[in-house]
């Protein structure tokens, strides 16, 4: 039965007073239980055990939230089977007189975190245990296993501050430029500032970039594996660097499984298609000094249709909604501790994955008639060792180092008739690699605690090797690298603490950090980023964020060319007469500098005393995104005329100047005129070339309630609610028009919001989610129109069957909300909205599990 805060205390100060004298054994102390736990919340488990042999459990719900138990299969006493629980966490335990008191472990003053001491490691700094300023949302092993989720990509696209567009694999055609899928592959978008604009880590170490998109592939990872999923939704380019203009996602794994589990999943779409198969195996080892683990997942999928869901009876029949995917993944982290001043990890991660992708161009017919296939193969690999290392005081040193590399490989064929008329091939090869040296301690003791510093300097390569042809014939091709050569430093300042018994406050901090990098082919940048904390009393902090980040360039976009097309000129500019010719350029500008972003957040997070099962996070946040690389011209159509585009058109250019831009062009001059190339002919050479010229500000508010009753008998009673509401515009150019993203199609709506409720006793879990969404608006025609944004609930339960078992099921999208209907040119164009709609419709799936 859940306590009040006051008999915590009570109890905690009458454990401590009473564990000065020793006290005898108790024939309940030495009494073995068989226990037979499958990995759950901490705090689940803690209770059964307590509960099976007659003790009183205190802990604060605070201090347990978010740690997963592992497995425990065996016969042990009640002490012995917590303490294996507890073995490598933040917690300790003590046992006295019935009673079993849990707490978190408290620091010395001088006394610093370590490597060595614990996987403390909080995403958004790189100083250990200190608290960050911005706000933090944490989804554990036991959330996504409560959620019924399959992947990663899966758990990130359920949150309702990530946007499903950009890279995921139910991604249509003209969808926008700015959403593509080239390989299955599932990208974080924070907000809708685009897949790149996010930066995901596994285990603090950056991981390949994926396709052409400069994203990275969070599904590659094994989500059995997951230990916990980190997103700090700010700037945190001055800590991390490159790409974390929206935030980061960091993505911990296991550290103290001790066992083997198997799992199986099948399911499929009630409306026909996507039938899943789902296996995995998880296996670890731990001991006094280290540890191991080894997953293996393989997932595999049916595609879906267009002559399996009505509202696509336009596109052809074969094409696909959603496309088959077949996906092995494996992990393989290594721990080792040797002696008391040095430690050792491994990560190694590998996903090799198939995708089958058919578009057609007659509706009703398929694609043989007169349509396209292609055929993917994506290899991924990953491994980054890393040692740490105490080097005197409290300081830790660090070398992390990491290499990666990201190959797709595409076969594809274009048919009309039943016969292949050409065929063609594209590779997409992104390698990584990075070293980085650390450190991090403390600089001298102040009254609230000590200032502490990080300080760092590292270097990281990055490359992509693309290449593609049409009929044994190369049309695109580069192969680029970039060298980035880094320093920073980060401080922490604490100004007031609770021991202290200030008038002004509980606690009060300040943190700063500092951020160099040298860039080839896109220049420097230097990046600051400050942050406050600050606890007026408690239960309530308050805590604001301001900094800088940016994002380079894409390979893709810099330099894979562009062309040169001799038009007639009669389109672009009315005083004109026929006859007459202009030079338009378009695709990769020269040039091109780093985007940068200016960002900020203020929040609060309130955890009342009297409900210590409640917690409350409100945020508000702004991005402001400049230098965004993007076509500088809404339309080309009469852009002589209008002195807004005064800067991409040369009047009367010189013979010179136009064959140097038809000779820097890929393939040279295209004439889509009547008459031949004459440059004395030619009124105006335009330059639409891509480049850094979009302004972009995105702002709004994200809140997010949990609150775990606790009840009679082991039994829990979760609510939670996640939602986020955002505003977004972008100008092209001085003296265009702003105009809205959010809320409109291919973007994120304005509001997204996702509730649940969960009940749990030691052998049920039920859980059920409503995701809502507000409106979204189509005005890429005249006739701009409204549509209903998509509103899903899913509902997901699992059973411990005994000796290991656990059986689970789940139904998600539970009345079968279909897509929304947007007007298409053509049967090649997906008939509705897929970057906020899933084609997938009502998904039921079942799986059991086994842990020895």
């Amino acid at each position: 039965m859940a306590k009040s805060r006051g008999q915590l205390m009570a109890a905690l100060m009458t454990g401590a007073a009473l564990a000065l004298a020793p006290t005898p054994s108790s024939a309940q102390d030495r009494e073995v239980f068989q226990f037979d736990f499958a990995a759950q919340d901490l705090s689940a488990t803690l209770r059964s055990i307590t509960a099976k042999a007659g003790l009183e459990l205190y802990a604060s719900a605070e201090d347990v939230a978010g740690i997963t138990a592992p497995d425990l299969h065996g016969s042990f006493t009640a002490e012995e089977a917590i303490e294996r629980l507890l073995r490598g966490t933040s917690l300790s335990v003590r046992f006295d007189k019935g009673a079993v008191i849990i707490r978190r472990q408290v620091m010395a003053r001088s006394e610093a975190p370590s490597a060595l001491q614990g996987d403390v490691v909080v995403t958004g700094t790189r100083i250990q245990g200190a608290e960050i300023a911005a706000p933090v949302m944490t989804v554990t092993a036991a959330d996504i296993r409560k959620a019924g989720q399959a992947d990663l990509g899966e758990v990130t696209r359920s949150l309702p501050f990530n946007f499903a567009g950009g890279q995921s694999p139910g991604i249509g055609t003209s969808q926008g430029a700015a959403n593509s899928n080239v390989n299955g592959a599932s990208s974080v978008n924070l907000f809708g500032l685009g897949p790149n604009a996010t930066l995901t880590l596994l285990d603090g170490n950056r991981l390949s970039y994926t396709g052409i998109n400069a994203a990275v592939d969070i599904s590659a990872i094994p989500v059995a594996a997951v230990e916990r999923v980190e997103v700090v939704a700010d700037g945190a380019s001055a800590i991390y660097g490159a790409d974390a203009v929206a935030g980061v996602v960091n993505v911990r794994l296991r550290r103290d499984y001790d066992g083997v589990s198997v799992m199986s999943r099948i399911g499929a779409a009630t409306d026909g298609g996507d039938f899943q198969q789902q296996y995995n195996v998880v296996a670890g080892h731990k001991w006094a000094s280290g540890g191991i683990l080894a997953t293996y997942d393989y997932l595999s999928n049916d595609p879906i249709y267009a002559a399996q869901r009505r509202y696509a009876a336009k596109m052809a029949s074969d094409a696909t909604l959603y496309p088959g995917i077949i996906r092995h993944s494996g992990l393989i982290r290594l721990f080792q501790d040797v002696g008391d001043r040095v430690s050792f990890s491994l990560d190694a991660l590998y996903k090799d994955s198939r995708q089958d992708i058919i578009q057609g161009f007659v509706a009703g017919q398929p694609h043989f008639a007169f349509g396209a296939d292609a055929h993917a193969i994506s290899t991924n690999f990953s491994i980054a060792p890393n040692v740490s290392v105490k080097v005197g005081g409290d300081w830790v040193v660090r070398l992390t180092s990491s290499y990666a590399q990201d190959k797709t490989d595409i076969a594809s064929s274009v048919y009309s008739a039943g016969s292949i008329i050409s065929s063609g091939t594209r590779r997409y090869n992104n390698k990584s690699a990075s070293i980085e040296l650390g450190g991090e301690g403390s600089i001298i003791d102040l009254p609230a605690g000590p200032l502490r510093a990080a300080v760092g300097i590292g270097h990281r390569y990055i490359g992509l090797d693309l290449v593609g042809t049409n009929a044994g014939v190369v049309l695109q091709q580069l192969d680029r690298h970039r060298n980035n050569d880094f320093v920073y430093g980060e401080l922490y300042l604490p100004m007031l603490s609770a021991d202290m018994h200030s008038s002004f406050g509980r606690a009060l901090s300040l943190s700063a950090a500092f951020r160099y990098e040298r860039n080839t082919g896109v220049g420097s940048v230097a990046l600051p980023k400050l942050g406050l904390i600050y606890t007026p009393f408690d239960g309530l902090t308050f805590k604001g964020t301001w900094g800088r980040s940016f994002r380079l360039p894409t390979f893709y976009q810099q330099y894979l060319g562009y062309a040169a097309v001799l038009d007639d000129a009669t389109y672009y500019g009315a005083r004109y007469p026929a006859g007459t010719t202009a030079l338009v350029l378009s695709g990769a500008g020269p040039n091109m500098k780093p985007e940068r972003s200016k960002n900020w957040t203020i929040s609060a997070e309130i955890k009342p005393a009297a409900l210590p099962g409640l917690s409350a996070t409100v945020s508000y946040f702004n991005f402001d995104y400049n230098d965004r690389v993007a076509t500088p011209a809404i339309s080309s159509r009469g852009i002589i005329d209008n002195p807004i585009y005064a800067s991409l058109v040369t009047l009367s250019p010189s013979a010179a100047l136009l064959q140097a831009a038809i000779s820097g062009a890929t393939v040279g001059l295209q004439n889509a005129t009547d008459q031949p190339y004459d440059p004395a002919n030619v009124v105006a050479l335009i330059d639409d070339r891509d480049r850094n010229v979009a302004h972009q500000n995105y702002h709004g508010v994200n809140l997010a309630i949990r609150y775990l009753a606790h009840l009679p008998q082991g039994q829990t009673l979760g609510f939670s609610a996640d939602g986020t509401w955002i505003a977004s515009t972008q100008q092209l150019l001085p003296g265009l028009p702003t105009v809205d993203l959010a809320g409109t199609i291919f973007n994120p709506p304005h509001w997204r919001g996702r509730f649940g409720v969960s009940y749990g006793t030691d052998t049920l879990s039920i859980a059920g989610y409503a995701n809502l969404s507000s409106h979204l608006t189509d005005n890429r025609t005249t006739a701009v129109y409204r549509f209903a944004g998509p509103s899903t609930f899913d509902l997901a339960a699992q059973f411990k069957a005994g000796h290991g078992f656990e059986l689970g099921a789940t139904i998600n999208n539970l009345f079968n909300q279909r897509p929304k209907a947007i007007v298409t040119g053509s049967a090649y164009q997906t008939p509705f909205d897929t970057t906020n709609y899933s084609p997938i419709g009502r998904f039921i799936s079942v799986s059991v599990r086994k842990s020895w």
